[in-house]
């Protein structure tokens, strides 16, 4: 009896160990921008978009939602497909091209011999959603007309979307949304300005 009681520890112990080592294959998500109405009909002023600050909480391909007043989850197989910096900056730099229009954009750091009517800096204190599923984005910015250091405008705003639950593909669809309604909002501040030459 001995032989076949620890044949039969053995074979659960590997099924055990098997089914441990199985893993949820990995998703990856981009934001997305708004679409494009078609081509620009001016030129629209150059913009340089950056720097960009995130916290370093968001500094993983992890999807990151919040279980708690002060707990965070972080997706085991839900992940950025580039660094969610990467994906936030350039999907605003493509929100501004369309609802300004403009098709001078440049991303910082940008070359010295590249001329922008408008610095766009943003500090994003918070992006991620709460234990509902709603997305909440916390950030800050300025503009500043870097030919005579002008300060056009300051701002720190929050925004929230509702992605109806914490299912990943709605929450990137909701971040995206809280993208769009932050360009909005720059784009507003910017238009309000006299035209530049």
């Amino acid at each position: 009896m001995r032989p076949i009681i620890k044949i039969l520890a053995t074979c659960l112990s590997l099924a055990f160990l098997a089914g441990c080592g199985v893993t949820q294959p990995a998703r990856f998500y981009i934001l997305t921008p708004v679409e494009s109405g078609g081509e620009a009909t001016a030129p629209g002023p150059a913009l340089g978009v950056g720097p960009v600050d995130f916290p370093a909480y968001l500094d993983r391909p992890e999807i990151a939602h919040r279980s708690g007043n002060n707990q965070l989850h972080f997706a085991d197989s839900d992940r950025w497909a580039e660094p969610l910096k990467t994906t936030f900056t350039r999907t605003l730099a493509e929100n501004l091209a369309v609802m300004l229009p403009s098709d001078r954009i440049s991303l910082y750091p940008w070359a010295r011999s590249t001329r922008v009517d408008y610095q766009i800096s943003i500090d994003v204190a918070r992006f991620d959603a709460d234990a509902s599923g709603t997305i909440v984005l916390v950030a800050g910015w300025e503009i500043i007309r870097p030919d005579d250091s002008t300060l056009v405008s300051r701002q720190r705003r929050s925004y929230t979307e509702a992605a109806g639950g914490v299912v990943y593909p709605a929450i990137v669809a909701a971040q995206s949304r809280a993208v769009e309604r932050l360009a909005r909002d720059i784009v507003t501040a910017i238009t309000a300005q006299p035209a530049t030459r």
